[in-house]
């Protein structure tokens, strides 16, 4: 299938994005020392997740050989060991539970910007693009065939400007190739099978389940301690790799959508963003009965100025830290905005279509959204 934009979508973008808040930076880190501590932080969290991986085998031998000793002793903890070894073995991503898939036939003018994104980033062909009601977008590959998803949160697509939406859609595909290995076969299912030990092993008791179920839970949050261990060791080597990974990101999609709109993307993701949060958290989706779009976006348009500064000024203290993946916002938005590539590459064009195209799929996250708060509310 041919990945050229429809016919009538070619042109300059002709709706100026939102400027950014007057962010003042102290300066960055040198650009050479931050790719060193990256590439060093990323290998040793290869070295964690190859030998995360080597646990799953590990605990399969060992509970053969202590089950093959027919002890009491030997049995029980032999069946430990398998049950671990069955928890840890390598397992892909699964598709994101709640969002609705889109098939190319539902959204052609979206998968047609998909693709002309994709080409101008030399990424693999996007599989699939998803919506759901997170205010967020995210790049992931799930399934053993490791099929390319972009999932977009409907709430976060809503606020932003046709070119913001091109700036979204870069900066998440970005992912597939900035060398995040948080999106890697290996340390990708590495981190999937300890977050799911990390569920099994929590302690869910509660008064009235009886004194055995207590000792099972205990017993579980002992086990769950070194993999909560590994969890925090592994994210934080990958942490300052992903942190390059986003500055890496960001200049990609400056490169395609613009610098204007990328820094103004980011600005929506320090300001708008709260208020979209609040209203979603609000009593106002579950007893809502009006559009649920339409009264989220009166609600952001209605926050006044001062907040949005307030937001922009809580933004400049914020401090790079070893245990978060992205840098301060208000430091990506200092290198995007002096990096030189004023004319986007691709065009906001066609964004009529595009969301005629996503109205089926938005009105079922809507619906999803309101059963949950009502559930919540009312239980």
């Amino acid at each position: 299938m041919s990945t050229d934009l429809p016919a009538g979508t070619s042109g300059a973008f002709q709706e100026p994005p939102r400027p950014p808040g007057p962010f003042l930076p102290p300066p960055a880190a040198p650009v050479q020392s931050r790719r060193a501590t990256g590439r060093v932080s990323r290998t040793g969290g290869y070295v964690l997740a190859l030998a995360v991986h080597l646990l799953a085998p590990a605990f399969l031998l060992t509970g053969v050989y202590l089950v093959t000793r027919l002890t009491i002793g030997g049995i029980l903890f032999g069946l430990v060991a398998l049950d671990l070894a069955w928890l840890l073995r390598p397992r892909p991503a699964p598709f994101p539970a709640f969002a609705v898939p889109l098939a190319r036939e539902d959204a052609p003018h979206l998968y047609a910007l998909v693709d002309r994104i994709g080409e101008e980033l030399g990424a693999l062909r996007t599989d699939l693009v998803a919506v759901s009601g997170a205010v967020n977008a995210s790049f992931r590959t799930y399934g053993w065939r490791r099929s390319r998803l972009v999932e977009i949160g409907y709430p976060l697509w809503l606020i932003l400007t046709p070119q913001e939406r091109v700036a979204l859609l870069t900066h998440e595909m970005a992912h597939s190739r900035n060398g995040d290995a948080r999106h890697g076969l290996v340390v990708g299912s590495a981190l999937h099978s300890l977050h799911e030990l990390r569920i099994v092993t929590g302690f869910e008791w509660h008064p009235g389940d009886g004194l055995s179920a207590l000792v099972t839970q205990c017993l579980l949050a002992i086990l769950g301690v070194p993999v909560r261990g590994l969890i925090f060791l592994l994210e934080l080597l990958l942490n300052r790799s992903s942190q390059h990974a986003e500055y890496r990101a960001d200049e990609m999609q400056a490169q395609v959508a613009g610098s204007a709109a990328a820094a103004s993307l980011l600005d929506v993701l320090t300001t708008r963003t709260r208020s979209v949060e609040g209203f979603l958290a609000s009593s106002a989706v579950a007893v809502g009965t009006g559009n649920l779009w339409t009264a989220l976006r009166s609600h952001v348009d209605a926050v006044a100025d001062t907040e949005l500064e307030r937001h922009r000024e809580s933004a400049r203290l914020e401090k790079t830290g070893v245990d978060t993946t992205h840098p301060p916002t208000y430091l990506r938005m200092q290198r995007v905005l002096a990096l030189p590539y004023p004319v986007p590459r691709v065009s906001a064009a066609g964004s009529e279509q595009i969301e005629g195209e996503l109205d089926k799929a938005a009105g079922r996250v809507a619906r999803r959204l309101r059963e949950d708060a009502q559930s919540v509310r009312y239980r």
